[in-house]
């Protein structure tokens, strides 16, 4: 049960000569605010050669992962720390006689778990704290990921059960998560994609219970104001949203029947200003996404043979006569070619 080494628990003086041995080829150990422990498993593990119960001493005979604890770094470090600024010595791992790291991989009392059951299998210890053996820090990415967990138990035949690994989360059973505001705020939150369990809808929920459950209720902000003017607002700026539920024909066959509300008036007049919520430059989305093919945009007058797109329409254009159009200081090039 060892990175590189099989070999059994060694003796007293056996660890104190190895450990001084990792410690004078230089340990990694310091305090700072964005590092908060560093210690080198790559010096000890790889270089210095020693296994993984030389410092974890009861991995293999305590439900206890075996912390080392201060004295048994002391064999060595009593004299090696004399000669280092106190920031820098084997007690700044330590409160009391506790190793600080025992929580970067600290379960809750909700996980149900057995080190020495898996200690006492067929599986290295790399095999769960992956990469381990080459780390020079303590931190929470030598925790063993819910994904892992699976992965192995769905590998070696173990039930795929939430009650495998929990004591109080059933699949029958909603999180806490799920409580008071819950129908409001969920969507922003599956959207997020979070990193947290308790954030991946994916756990419990597929694809087709969202379709099925908004088949019958729609979102709360789904009301009558909503459908005559807010949604077109919501679409302009985030169209992936409501991609999540409708698809392109949907609105297609709406608004084929029914204009938007503003297209009221002298809207499609020649000098109205409509324009200029779509030109200048011309957007994938807002206009462009009925009128894809207005014949009023192909009909534009090209430029006299004399007339270079560097020149400056203005200077000519508007001044004597008014432009059959309205004009807000774009490229005249984009329509007259």
């Amino acid at each position: 049960m060892a990175f590189l080494s099989d070999n059994p628990r060694a003796a007293g003086a056996q660890l104190a000569f190895a450990l001084a041995a990792a410690a004078l080829a230089g340990c990694i150990l310091f305090q700072s605010d964005d590092q908060p422990l560093a210690f080198s498993h790559r010096l000890h593990v790889v270089d210095e050669g020693l296994g993984c119960t030389d410092c974890h001493m009861t991995a293999e005979d305590d439900e206890a992962p075996g912390m080392p604890v201060l004295p048994q770094c002391m064999l060595c470090h009593a004299d090696i720390d004399s000669e280092k600024p106190e920031e820098r010595r084997i007690a700044g791992l330590f409160e009391g006689n506790l190793f600080k790291a025992a929580r970067v991989t600290a379960l809750s009392d909700e996980i149900v778990f057995s080190h020495l059951q898996h200690a006492l299998s067929d599986y290295e210890c790399a095999s769960c704290h992956t990469d381990i053996e080459s780390s020079d820090r303590l931190d929470e990415r030598l925790a063993v990921s819910m994904d892992e967990c699976s992965a192995c138990h769905v590998e070696s035949g173990t039930a795929a059960e939430c009650t495998t690994c929990h004591s109080q989360i059933r699949a029958d059973q909603p999180p806490w998560t799920h409580d008071h505001l819950w129908l409001q705020v969920h969507g922003p939150v599956s959207r997020a994609h979070g990193a947290k369990v308790v954030d991946r809808c994916d756990m419990c929920h597929r694809e087709s219970s969202c379709t099925l459950c908004h088949q019958e209720q729609p979102p709360q902000n789904h009301t009558n104001y909503w459908r005559r003017r807010g949604h077109s607002l919501v679409a302009g700026m985030d169209r992936d949203n409501c991609a999540a539920c409708h698809r392109p024909n949907f609105c297609n066959r709406c608004h084929l029947e029914v204009e938007p509300v503003n297209h009221t008036g002298m809207w499609g007049s020649t000098l109205n200003r409509h324009c200029m919520s779509c030109h200048f430059p011309l957007p994938s989305e807002g206009c462009y996404t009925c009128h894809k093919d207005a014949p009023s945009h192909g009909l534009a007058a090209p430029k006299p043979p004399d007339h270079t797109p560097g020149m400056n329409c203005r200077q000519c254009h508007g001044v004597t006569a008014p432009l059959p159009h309205v004009d807000n200081g774009g490229d005249c090039n984009i329509c007259h070619r």
